[in-house]
């Protein structure tokens, strides 16, 4: 009998205290319950690799999760979910109908009834998308979109493309250093409720909800997890074709995947903090599940731990505005079946020559230039959206943390982790991680036995 059960992609998590001595869903309960004995060197390490506590980390001593897709039965944790890459033979043209059949099911699952919607906007193909499909399905229904943009950086052209487009209620705000690190920020209230420290997305994210909530909408959708489904993260699907076999695949892959550096964080933590971060993936990754090809093994990764990341700021911003999850690229119907599709309907070849031109060439200088990412749902976007919204460029969310930070030499940081207070040398989204763990630091020291 399954006593408790944590989903795939973390919509649902179950933590637990100590050896499954107390149970919950809610993990600040848990921890302002039983307190604990210190930060979690672990959590700590994964945090500045992986940008939160994989597998069944968290942030604190004592306390853990059961990893996402596993459940607990009889005090013995099991997987009943993995990526699988298993192939079916099937056309493109076939396996377009099928997506589009899987995201109506996955957006009429979700908004039931006459639900007053809003979507986080960003002027990508993802959430774009999920707002041209609502527009098929709802013609007549008030839709209302919000972007977040900062000033002199910011995506609102294509945003404001698609909203005029699709005769959207649109709402852009201007964020600021001060709405990052400023007293009235949402950064500690978003960090308390989520008992982590925060990705910068949810920032963004917690303050374009909030006004959907004082607009009244009842779920707010996303195109969150599309990119890890479909291979949007065209560099790092990429990353086979220099690996040379002479280490362990996913030791190559961390050596090009470190959002701090080894020298980073040699720098920065006391000895004690600074776990291997190969150790704590590979605690996490199973040899069996890994697929039978090497082309497979990133998105392996990148659905078993990196979406879980992902998903978890975007259901705290959710939660924090009293929002229910609404990730329609999260299905499970969905993510398998596209699982099961061949590679290159998800990263494809631009021309019949352009892998040998792309021969000999870092990955980095492959992706986009000779290769189309996420090509299968770029291909069904163009019955919904304008070209250039779908093959532009792929952004990563532009906050200017360097112009921001750029005289920022250092923090008042915690000296039982921090060995130092100067980040100078470090650039300004390092700069605003590291002040994000330090914050997170400060709002639980309360909590500590």
């Amino acid at each position: 009998m399954t006593e408790f059960k944590t989903s795939p992609f973390g919509l649902k998590i179950q933590y637990y205290f100590k050896t499954f001595n107390d149970i919950s869903d809610n993990l600040i309960n848990l921890v302002s319950k039983n307190g604990f004995d210190g930060f979690s060197p672990e959590g700590i390490s994964s945090y500045f690799t992986f940008r939160f506590p994989i597998g069944a980390l968290t942030m604190f001593k004592d306390h853990f999760k059961i990893p996402c897709g596993s459940e607990l039965s009889h005090k013995e944790i099991k997987t009943y979910w993995y990526p699988n890459f298993t192939p079916i033979q099937i056309s493109l043209n076939d396996a377009l109908k099928k997506i589009e059949l899987y995201l109506f099911e996955a957006i009429k699952s979700l908004v039931e009834g006459n639900k007053k919607l809003g979507f986080a906007m960003s002027g990508g193909v993802d959430s774009s998308l999920i707002v041209s499909l609502c527009r098929k399905l709802f013609p007549e229904r008030d839709l209302y979109t919000y972007s977040a943009g900062f000033y002199g950086e910011d995506e609102f052209e294509y945003s404001r493309l698609v909203a005029k487009e699709l005769n959207t209620v649109h709402t852009e705000k201007i964020l600021y250093k001060e709405d990052y690190i400023g007293k009235n920020s949402l950064l500690g209230p978003l960090i308390s409720n989520k008992g982590e420290p925060l990705h910068p997305n949810e920032i963004a994210l917690g303050n374009i909800e909030k006004i959907a909530k004082n607009d009244g909408c009842d779920i707010v959708l996303c195109g969150e997890g599309a990119d890890d489904i479909f291979g949007g993260y065209g560099q790092n699907f990429r990353m086979y074709l220099n690996y040379k076999k002479d280490v362990p695949f996913f030791k190559f892959f961390l050596d090009n995947y470190r959002y701090f550096s080894i020298e980073d964080k040699e720098y920065l933590l006391k000895k004690e903090y600074n776990i291997d971060d190969y150790e704590i993936l590979m605690n996490v990754l199973n040899e069996n599940e890994l697929p039978n090809n090497i082309k497979n093994y990133v998105t392996y990764f990148t659905q078993k731990v990196h979406t879980i990341g992902l998903i978890t700021r975007g259901i705290n911003a959710m939660r924090y505005n009293g929002f229910p999850s609404g990730f329609p690229f999260i299905n499970m119907e969905l993510v398998n079946f596209v699982n099961s599709l061949p590679f290159k309907f998800k990263v494809h070849w631009k021309s019949k020559d352009s892998k040998e031109k792309a021969e000999g060439l870092h990955f980095r200088d492959i992706s986009e230039n000779f290769d189309i990412p996420k090509y299968i749902l770029k291909k069904f976007a163009e019955s919904y959206l304008p070209y250039e919204v779908i093959y532009r460029p792929k952004y990563g969310f532009p906050v200017p943390f360097d112009l921001w930070f750029e005289d920022l030499k250092d923090w008042d940081l915690d000296d039982e982790i921090f060995k130092t207070n100067n980040i100078s040398n470090l650039n300004g989204w390092k700069k605003f991680m590291v002040i994000n763990l330090n914050t997170f630091f400060n709002e639980f020291k309360k909590h500590r036995n």
